[in-house]
C-alpha cells in the first residue's frame, strides 16, 4: 500500500548516472543543432558571396566590352573635331575683319562713308562735277 521506496545508495547513484546521461544527450543534440545552424549560415554566406562575385564579374565584363566598342567611335569623333578646328582656324581672320567693320556699320557718324563703300549712291548734298573738253 505504501509507494514510498526506501532510500538506497544504489538508486541515488543510478539516478545521477541517468541524469548525467540525459544531460550529455541533450548537450550533444544542442551542439548538433548549433552546428547545423552554423553550417546553414556558412552555406548562405557562400551562396551570397558567389552571387556577388558573379554579378560583379559580369558588370566588369560588360564595362570592358562597352569601352572596347566605344574606342573606335571616340577616335572618329576626335578626327572630326580636329577637322572642325582646322576650318575654324581658316575662317578666324575673316571673322575678325567682319567684327571690326561691324562697329562702323552702325555708327551714325560713319554712315555716309559706309554708304559710299557699299553702294553707287552719293551724298545728295554734294554737287556733281562735270569736266568739259576744251
Amino acid at each position: 500500500m505504501n509507494n514510498i521506496k526506501p532510500f538506497s545508495k544504489t538508486s541515488f547513484v543510478q539516478e545521477n548516472i541517468e541524469q548525467e546521461h540525459i544531460r550529455s544527450v541533450l548537450n550533444s543534440r544542442a551542439e548538433k543543432r548549433q552546428q547545423k545552424k552554423v553550417k546553414k549560415k556558412i552555406f548562405q554566406q557562400t551562396v551570397e558571396t558567389t552571387l556577388r562575385l558573379t554579378v560583379n564579374i559580369s558588370i566588369s565584363a560588360l564595362a570592358i566590352f562597352s569601352v572596347k566598342e566605344l574606342l573606335p567611335y571616340h577616335s572618329v569623333q576626335q578626327a572630326k573635331l580636329a577637322e572642325i578646328d582646322g576650318e575654324i582656324a581658316k575662317i578666324r581672320p575673316r571673322v575678325e575683319r567682319l567684327e571690326e567693320s561691324f562697329g562702323a556699320t552702325f555708327d551714325p557718324q560713319l554712315s555716309q562713308k559706309v554708304m559710299k563703300q557699299n553702294t553707287y549712291k552719293v551724298d545728295p548734298n554734294l554737287r556733281p562735277i562735270f569736266f568739259k573738253d576744251k
